[in-house]
Formats: structure tokens, C-alpha cells, sequence
């Protein structure tokens, strides 16, 4: 196995010693909201991710209809996909029956329930980012699609899982629409699971309908292996992943040191309207493996990466003094002694600086 193998599973085994404890999982808060516009009180359930090492971050938000039964899949989903994604708030809301009713005018009260009452109380209480998603499946998938063709939610994406199609109304309203139309509605990702043909025609239909009509903007994925149900986890991962398809760093941009990471975070912030921030684990990870390399030019871009880290992203420098004590116990003493040099010569008042010669700094 190569030095850098270990080094990689090593910091996993860090990693998990470091986060992974047996308290009693917590996976959301639930609270309830009292509504004005819909005249009752609204069980919701909010998702913030645990502590990433960023003081003052905000999160783009998953706004997931049927909280009450989906919750716990979009938070297990959400695992799945950990650091090829976004960090994720999510918000489930208790939702059901009538209130998700689709209405000609697309200004149903529910709706405005969310775009007056629940998208404000997020913002103003939670570390939420001006970027939302509204997801839903089966009956609320329905709804999702209903609020997508009318245009009258502002949020930035859809997502409609195994929507409930059976009755026409979501395919005539795609079909009565012209393509320009079409192809000024915000993106959108539909999936079909194993269905019977009361719902596998109409979604080929509305597929052949978008697909042409919004390149780029519109994906979708029939999923024959999944059942209604199981198709939530299938689904959401498809959909994270079809918005959000290059946000993962590849191994050639993290090896290329701190301008490299830079310029891809940078191009994800403009591309997607929200501060797009490296994962504080990949950069441990990153420059502990710089540090155990033999080559000279990669002990070089230790410090230019310490740099972005604790200048430029505001990380707490005991980020990387966790990796120097890890390399120090885990046989690594050259790269434990090369690592801390890199951080003093960046953060000089680091307590563990004062064993750092002098010319090392």
C-alpha cells in the first residue's frame, strides 16, 4: 500500500474519531410555526449541517414537502453525496392533502404561506442562504410541478420526484404551454420510478415535451428498479447531483495547490448565486497529504494553501493543529515538523509555533 493510500485512510479513521460519537442521533429540529395565512399551526423540521469550521455560513435550502414522511430519507441522502454537493439546510414541512390541491391560479394559500411566512422565518433565524429548492414527492411532487409551470414561487430550482400525473392536469398544463414559455421556467428535475402506465405515459410525454424545449435547464430519469417509495433516495441523489455537477474538486485541481481550489470555488459562487466554500476536511486532508509526499514542490504549496485557509476562508488555524498532533502520533514525524512550520510561517501566535526553529519559519 502507498504512503499516500495510508495517509488517505488514515485521516478517515481521523476523521470518524474526531466526529463520530454515540449520543443519540438527532437528524432535525422540529418546531411548530403558527400560520396567519392558513389560520393553523405547521410542524416543521429543520436540517442545519454540523459545524464545518466556517464562522458566519449560510446554506443554500431544501425546502421538502411531506416532511413529515420524507424527512429522514433527505437527510440520510444527503449523506450519500457528502462532499460532492453543496452543504445542505433542509427545512420539511408537515403537508398534506388539500392544502397541496393544485389551483389555476398557481396562488394557492399554502404557497403563500411559504413565500410569506416560512422562506422569511428561515432566513431570519437559520444560517440560510438566499438560494431555495422546492422538492416534493408522489401528491406533493404534483404540486411542485403545478407551482414549476405557473412560475409564481421564487425559489431557484424544482425538484419532483414520482409526481402524481394520473389525472392530466400537470400534462395539459405543460402541453398548452408554448416552448418559449417552457424555456423561461426555472430549472427543473422530474423522475419517473416503476410505475404502471397511468404514470409512466404522461411523464414520457411531458419528457418529450421539456427536454427539447429547456437544454441544460430540465433533466429527468425514469428509474424502472425503484418503487414509489424507494425512489426517494434514488431520486434526490440524481437530483443533487444533475444541479450540482461539477462541484467536487477533482484530484488534479486539489493537487494543484491553493489558486487552483480558488479559482473552482470562486466559479461555483458566480455560477450559482451563493458563497461556494471548500470542504474543511478535504483541505485537511489535502495538504496533510502534501506534507508525507516526498516532492519538494509539494511541501512548497503548503503554505500558500495555509494562506487561503486562514486568511482568505477565515478557518480557525486549530483545523490544521489537529492534523500536525495526528501525523505527530501516527508515525509521521518529518511531515508533522514540515506541516506546523508551513502553518507558523502564515500564524506565528499558534501556541505550538514556539517549537518550530527559527529557520524553519
Amino acid at each position: 500500500m502507498s504512503i499516500k493510500m495510508k495517509i488517505t485512510i488514515a485521516l478517515l479513521a481521523f476523521a470518524c474519531a474526531t466526529f463520530c460519537s454515540a449520543a443519540d442521533l438527532s437528524y432535525a429540529e422540529s418546531r411548530v410555526v403558527h400560520s396567519e395565512i392558513l389560520a393553523a399551526d405547521k410542524e416543521i423540521y429543520i436540517h442545519v449541517p454540523e459545524s464545518t469550521g466556517y464562522p458566519g455560513r449560510k446554506y443554500p435550502v431544501l425546502y421538502l414537502l411531506h416532511g413529515q414522511w420524507d424527512m429522514l430519507p433527505a437527510v440520510a441522502t444527503l449523506d450519500l453525496v457528502a462532499k460532492t454537493v453543496p452543504e445542505l439546510m433542509i427545512v420539511g414541512i408537515a403537508s398534506d392533502g388539500p392544502e397541496l390541491g393544485i389551483e389555476s391560479s398557481g396562488d394557492s394559500a399554502f404557497a403563500k404561506f411559504l413565500v410569506e411566512e416560512l422562506f422569511t422565518l428561515i432566513e431570519n433565524q437559520y444560517p440560510a442562504a438566499n438560494y431555495r429548492i422546492l422538492s416534493g414527492h408522489s401528491h406533493s411532487g404534483r404540486y411542485v410541478m403545478h407551482q414549476w409551470l405557473t412560475g409564481s414561487l421564487p425559489v431557484n430550482r424544482y425538484f419532483a420526484f414520482s409526481p402524481s400525473l394520473e389525472d392530466g392536469a400537470i400534462l395539459s398544463g405543460v402541453e398548452s404551454r408554448k416552448a418559449e414559455q417552457l424555456a423561461r421556467r426555472k430549472p427543473l428535475v422530474l423522475t419517473m420510478a416503476s410505475e404502471g402506465e397511468h404514470m409512466l405515459g404522461p411523464y414520457k410525454k411531458i419528457d418529450a415535451v421539456l427536454e427539447p424545449a429547456m437544454p441544460g435547464r430540465y433533466q429527468a430519469q425514469h428509474f424502472p428498479e425503484e418503487t414509489h417509495r424507494s425512489t426517494k433516495h434514488t431520486s434526490l441523489k440524481f437530483a443533487l447531483h444533475a444541479t450540482f455537477p461539477d462541484w467536487a474538486p477533482s484530484r488534479k485541481v486539489k493537487m494543484a495547490g491553493a489558486e487552483g481550489l480558488r479559482q473552482h470555488f470562486e466559479t461555483l459562487s458566480a455560477r450559482y448565486g451563493f458563497t461556494a466554500l471548500p470542504n474543511v476536511e478535504m483541505l485537511q486532508q489535502v495538504t496533510a497529504l502534501y506534507s508525507v509526499s516526498s516532492s519538494k514542490e509539494r511541501h512548497a504549496k503548503l503554505t500558500p494553501m495555509f494562506t487561503y485557509a486562514l486568511r482568505d476562508l477565515a478557518i480557525a488555524p486549530s483545523k490544521f493543529i489537529e492534523i500536525v498532533d495526528y501525523l505527530d502520533e501516527n508515525n509521521y514525524p518529518e511531515a508533522s515538523r514540515r506541516y506546523l512550520a508551513a502553518l507558523c510561517k502564515v500564524e506565528a501566535g499558534i501556541d505550538s509555533c514556539g517549537a518550530v526553529a527559527p529557520r524553519e519559519r
